[in-house]
């Protein structure tokens, strides 16, 4: 079977975008806040000054998902809004979708 993708809706796949985009950031964000405070442990333990350090990693688990997600829904609707121009023009992207069994064997 042969299925032609002519439009996206904007919304939806922005909305979507920016929540995996938004999630990401927050593992990495939590990455970095450990690496942040350990470094900032190491540098106590070394004597030396440090009166931000605790606070960057806070800051970027409340800050980097926030902007990554608005970045990423007005990135992915101008993306949709444009491949929704251009199928208007090439007719889309073509898939092929294949028919599978759904039945659970018996054991």
């Amino acid at each position: 079977m042969n299925y032609r993708i002519k439009q996206f809706d904007v919304f939806s796949v922005a909305s979507i975008g920016a929540l995996l985009y938004a999630g990401v950031a927050l593992i990495v964000a939590l990455v970095f806040s450990l690496f942040s405070s350990m470094i900032a442990t190491a540098m106590g333990h070394l004597a030396m000054p440090f009166p931000y350090a605790f606070m960057m990693g806070p800051m970027m688990i409340a800050i980097l998902p926030v902007f990554y997600g608005i970045s990423a829904f007005i990135a992915l609707a101008i993306i949709t809004s444009l491949y929704n121009l251009f199928a208007d023009w090439t007719g889309g992207v073509l898939i092929t979708l294949e028919q599978v069994s759904t039945s659970v064997p018996n054991p």
